[in-house]
């Protein structure tokens, strides 16, 4: 079975997966929302420039840009409260996302990130993929059949659901377009066969937990924010872009450990080479 994780991962990777599978689901799930409560939080902490921005970027009036901001923070983190306690996660996630086309709205222009406009946008598109695999997982669980532990695999409905879990993984990987700026060329072309695997489905476990290495490597050493000197304008506001951009990738990097934990599902090479030896 796809969902039985460490299942085709060899040597010391299936201890150490064996070792973390207890405490992998609630794990996935606050990494998934890191993000979230790090925008939240600080969208309080600093709420007087962002009214600031939004009277003078949109010339929305200070009383409704004040009254925007809270309502949409509190959403969003009602939204990742949810997913972190496992309740309700298809409106927890519909959300989430929602929030995640408000920010690119809002903020696409004025990308706060150092790999600029585009690179915001790739990072909302990978979260994006993260709550729609979420979104698909929580879908299956109530499209369970008559029989205890099988699928209508043939109905369209469940197609549609794979179909979300096949876009979400695709989107997840985006990520990797960074690379080149942190891993060199070489760290590149070695990490493609593994971005190729995971956007594929094959050897799901393997692939992703090597993907997953790959996304903490990049993180370390583009998104460094503890070793930027704060004592300067520039150094403070450098702090501030790499410590969002790092809390942003480890919620990308719970939307692929929730991709090792579930499989990559019917569209995937997995599962082809699964049915070939069935018969």
């Amino acid at each position: 079975m796809a969902s039985d994780i460490g299942k085709g991962v060899p040597g010391s990777l299936k201890k150490v997966v064996k070792a973390v599978k207890p405490y992998l689901p609630r794990a996935t799930r606050v990494l998934m929302t890191a993000t979230f409560f790090e925008d939240g939080l600080r969208a309080f902490i600093e709420h007087d420039g962002q009214v600031q921005f939004l009277n003078q970027e949109y010339r929305v009036p200070m009383i409704v840009a004040y009254m925007l901001l809270i309502v949409t923070t509190v959403i969003s983190l009602a939204g990742a409260a949810m997913i972190v306690s496992k309740k309700r996660d298809k409106l927890a996630s519909s959300i989430l996302l929602g929030f995640l086309f408000y920010q690119q709205v809002l903020y696409g222009r004025h990308s706060p990130i150092g790999t600029g406009n585009i690179g915001f946008l790739v990072r909302n598109i990978c979260l994006s993929g993260s709550l729609l695999l979420l979104a698909a997982q929580a879908r299956l669980k109530e499209g369970k059949s008559a029989l205890p532990g099988l699928l209508d695999a043939g109905s369209d409905q469940n197609k549609s659901i794979e179909y979300l879990r096949l876009a979400g993984r695709i989107m997840i990987v985006l990520l990797s377009l960074e690379f080149i700026g942190t891993l060199g060329a070489i760290g590149t072309v070695l990490a493609l066969p593994i971005v190729v695997a995971v956007m594929l489905g094959y050897k799901s476990e393997l692939s992703g937990l090597l993907l997953l290495v790959f996304y903490f490597v990049h993180n370390v050493l583009s998104s460094s924010f503890w070793r930027v000197d704060t004592s300067t304008r520039y150094g403070a506001f450098e702090f501030e872009v790499k410590r969002y951009e790092f809390v942003q990738t480890l919620s990308i990097m719970g939307g692929l450990l929730l991709h090792i934990s579930t499989g990559s599902g019917m569209f995937s090479l997995d599962e082809r080479i699964q049915r070939k030896r069935q018969f």
